[in-house]
């Protein structure tokens, strides 16, 4: 957006009181770090110049109130947060800053002398997918009540994108009053960025809107998901330059996958929902014990961790690279990372019979959980992958071609890429958090992945309830979202909701109950 290369440091970084031990510091960056996409290179696709995209939105979609306020209403009806509290942030880390728009936004100002350029730039972090609403007993969400590493159900990457693109065009045709939008929403923006915004960022921000009304594509050659779910490959390829300039790449690249939560995954061997990222020299998919569970194989992880800011913020692969380190230190927080306890009432008499249904039926792919003071903990975990009849359309998205560029790329010493064509099979810890289920979250309770009640062809998701007795997706009379709600059709490419049917074939309805009540356990 500006000539050269200008780069920010997230502001929360430098403003906070955090501990500097280890897992304070890791929760600090994992909530509110930028690994480096704060600059100028971000924005030629994920980053943006903040006051003036933030500006747009307020100036779209609440005109008659520029506040605060109401950019944090729009921003939430994409599914982003603004919490009160982080329910699971470290004990003695010291209060986490607040955030300065979001949560999951990172936000920095960006300064040099010549030319005399001062922006701020926003990009997207890792709390914008990986924290989600805490629930109550009814099933409730409290959006400003967050639980980190927990999916986020509600985020929206291809509304905001939607969204940003809509308002920045009616900026555009409106500049002056876009500008006067800007210094009522930001009273303390200085002279020198209103003079960068008006010099640098309006025009280059016209040239881009013309060259994307110039293809009929959209802002993006591909869809980027709906709530809960993204489109990681696609934004890869894009990275990589590998998406054809034609209206069909966007039918093409539905590999949607459904946003994780990250309890337990450092029992991981390889990382991605296929696996296609692993340790170079190592099996990628191996049998995984305590003894396992090193330093070395958790900073494994987090070298190759390090290369999802590639797609997800834009960073070129050397920026990548250089963010290892803060993304070693935020897996020393991962790895504490515990699901939000069930907060409803589980029938223990049916759990303790799920458990021994659990052991038949789900060990030898989703790993063995044995008892202990503080519930269920995974005491091995296998690692399996493979075809289990589901939507394969993520899997072939992976290409040779793509995994080709990857292992090219500055981080070719801690990845090994590869199109595997399979789906690994994750830990369950953390599940009954997770829904809608399956790898591209085209199933919406896990009543109907066992099989209690049918799989729909279509179902709202996103600002959702959870219904804790079948546990998934609910809207129940009366009740608000808290962000704007979309279909998911399960009779498109990508999102088909067949498959992993086979390990509940031979169970009777009663099993499933109890294997359904012993999964809110995990």
């Amino acid at each position: 957006m500006a000539r050269g290369y200008v780069g920010a440091r997230a502001t929360a970084l430098d403003t906070s009181l955090i501990s500097e031990e280890a897992q304070a510091r890791g929760a600090l960056l994992f909530a509110f770090g930028d690994y480096g996409g704060l600059d100028t290179d971000a924005m030629r696709t994920v980053a943006v110049p903040w006051k003036l995209t933030s500006a747009a939105l307020v100036m779209e979609q609440s005109p008659n109130d520029v506040s605060q306020a109401s950019l944090r209403r729009t921003l939430a009806n994409y599914g982003f947060l603004y919490p009160v509290e982080i329910a699971n942030w470290p004990v003695d880390a010291g209060p986490p800053p607040k955030p300065e728009a979001v949560l999951g936004v990172s936000l920095g100002v960006a300064r040099r002398s010549l030319p005399p350029i001062e922006l701020q730039i926003g990009n997207i972090g890792c709390a914008a997918c990986h924290a989600a609403p805490s629930y109550e007993a009814d099933g409730r969400p409290t959006p400003n009540k967050v639980w980190l590493g927990a999916p986020n159900p509600s985020l929206n990457l291809e509304a905001y994108t939607q969204g940003l693109y809509v308002a920045l065009s009616a900026g555009m045709a409106d500049p002056d009053r876009l500008m006067t939008t800007v210094r009522r929403l930001y009273p303390d923006v200085t002279d020198r960025e209103l003079a960068t915004l008006r010099s640098f960022v309006l025009p280059r921000v016209r040239e881009r809107m013309a060259a994307i009304a110039v293809t009929g594509q959209g802002v993006l050659p591909f869809s980027n998901g709906l709530p809960g779910a993204t489109n990681g490959v696609a934004a890869l390829k894009l990275q990589h330059g590998l998406l054809a300039a034609d209206p069909a790449t966007m039918m093409r690249e539905v590999g949607f996958t459904s946003i994780p939560h990250l309890a337990d995954r450092g029992w991981r061997s390889a990382l991605l929902w296929d696996g296609a990222y692993a340790p170079p020299g190592q099996k990628r998919f191996r049998a995984m014990s305590k003894a396992d569970l090193t330093d070395a194989h958790r900073e494994d992880l987090a070298a190759m961790t390090a290369y999802f800011t590639v797609p997800s913020m834009g960073v070129s692969g050397s920026q990548a690279r250089r963010s290892v380190s803060d993304v070693k230190t935020a897996w020393v927080f991962l790895q504490t990372v515990r699901p939000q306890p069930f907060p409803a009432k589980i029938d223990e008499a049916r759990a303790n019979a799920g458990r021994e249904i659990f052991q038949r039926a789900c060990v030898s792919c989703h790993g063995v959980y044995v008892e202990t003071a503080r519930g269920p903990r995974l005491a091995s975990f296998p690692n399996w992958a493979g075809d289990v009849g589901t939507d394969l359309t993520r899997a072939e998205a992976m290409t040779q071609v793509l995994a080709e560029r990857v292992n090219a790329s500055p981080l070719r010493a801690s990845i090994s890429a590869a199109h595997t064509g399979v789906y690994a099979a994750p830990p369950l810890t953390g599940v009954w958090q997770s829904a809608p289920y399956l790898h591209n979250g085209s199933v919406p309770s896990l009543a109907a992945l066992l099989g209690l009640e049918p799989r729909p062809a279509r179902f709202i998701v996103g600002g959702h309830a959870m219904d804790l007795e079948n546990v998934g997706v609910a809207y129940p009379d009366g009740y608000q979202p808290y962000s704007q709600p979309a279909w998911v059709d399960t009779r498109k490419r990508g999102l088909g909701a067949a498959g992993h049917e086979a390990p509940f074939a031979d169970l009777s309805r009663d099993e499933r109950l109890a294997l359904l009540e012993y999964l809110k356990r995990l």
